[in-house]
């Protein structure tokens, strides 16, 4: 399935986690060098949002200051400067891997590799499709971790859908429109983050 998603040059994804009251909703479009993700991030009674984009191996972040520090975990002060304004992360920075984590193809296969041994569980349908899934385990220190990957059981076995718990957290993916064509806009003015404090 990962061999599968990774021979291809785009897909659109949506990913929610929920934790006790604490939940994120990531609404994705990415290609192989290029992508946008947008973030919804809910605690308790408050709420925020943030977009990143990646193109030509630099990261793009624009958030309010509620998600820069609860999601992002950047510094609140430079958070509350830079909240709405566009932050560039070059690839060399220490923050580009962690922000641009699923905002590109490759690293958002890489993420959807269950852990621990595999082992096949029970063919189902999800969404009129019939799929096969591939089941891993993990102990960690909130609970076992367990993640199903469902793939197309007809044709090229493309990820479909990601169903995964870690003790009391909840994560799901699903994936779809294959191949689509990716437009990122990079903006015209930003701040490179060495010069935020966000750090």
């Amino acid at each position: 399935m990962l061999a599968a998603g990774r021979a291809q040059h785009s897909v659109h994804y949506v990913s929610t986690t929920t934790f006790g009251t604490v939940s994120s909703r990531m609404i994705c479009d990415v290609g192989r060098t290029r992508g946008i993700q947008r973030i919804g991030y809910r605690s308790d009674s408050e709420s925020g949002r943030a977009t990143v984009l990646v193109a030509a191996n630099t990261a793009y972040l624009r958030g309010d200051a509620f998600t820069l520090v609860h999601f992002m975990g950047f510094k609140a002060r430079p958070a509350s400067k830079y909240a709405g304004a566009w932050i560039r992360i070059p690839h060399s920075d220490r923050d580009f891997a962690t922000v641009a984590a699923g905002v590109t193809l490759a690293s958002t296969i890489s993420e959807l590799k269950p852990p621990g041994a595999l082992r096949s569980v029970a063919s189902t349908t999800i969404e009129g499709q019939h799929v096969v899934g591939v089941k891993g385990t993990k102990s960690t220190p909130r609970g076992p971790a367990v993640v199903i990957l469902y793939g197309r059981a007809a044709g090229s076995p493309l990820p479909v859908e990601e169903r995964g718990s870690y003790g009391t957290a909840r994560l799901d993916v699903t994936l779809g429109r294959w191949n689509e064509p990716v437009r990122v806009v990079v903006p015209k003015h930003s701040t490179p983050i060495s010069k935020t404090g966000l750090e």
